[in-house]
C-alpha cells in the first residue's frame, strides 16, 4: 500500500513576501534530506491587505523532523524571509 504524503509544517513569510514552488520545493526537499516531498500553498485571510499565502510543507517517508526544522529555518534565515514556522501535529 502506498503511503500519502502527510502536512508536518505550515509556513507564513512576512508581510509583501513570496517564494515560488520550485524554490520552496528545494528548500524543503534540502531540510528533509528526501526528494519525496510536496509543497502547498493556499491564500489566507489576514495581514496588512487581507490576504496572505501560507504554504504547506509536506512528507511521505519517515523524517526527522527537528533536524529538518532546524534546516529550513536556518536557509530562511539565510535568504532575508521572516516567517513564522508551525509544526502540525500527526
Amino acid at each position: 500500500m502506498r503511503r500519502e504524503h502527510t502536512q508536518v509544517f505550515l509556513l507564513q513569510l512576512g508581510t509583501r513576501q513570496s517564494i515560488g514552488p520550485d524554490d520552496l520545493r528545494l528548500l524543503w526537499a534540502t531540510a528533509c534530506e528526501s526528494m519525496d516531498i510536496h509543497v502547498s500553498r493556499r491564500v489566507q485571510l489576514g495581514g496588512t491587505d487581507g490576504r496572505r499565502p501560507c504554504y504547506g510543507l509536506w512528507v511521505r517517508r519517515t523524517f526527522n523532523p527537528v533536524a529538518a526544522e532546524e534546516r529550513l529555518r536556518a536557509m530562511l534565515d539565510a535568504r532575508g524571509y521572516l516567517f513564522t514556522l508551525t509544526p502540525i501535529p500527526v
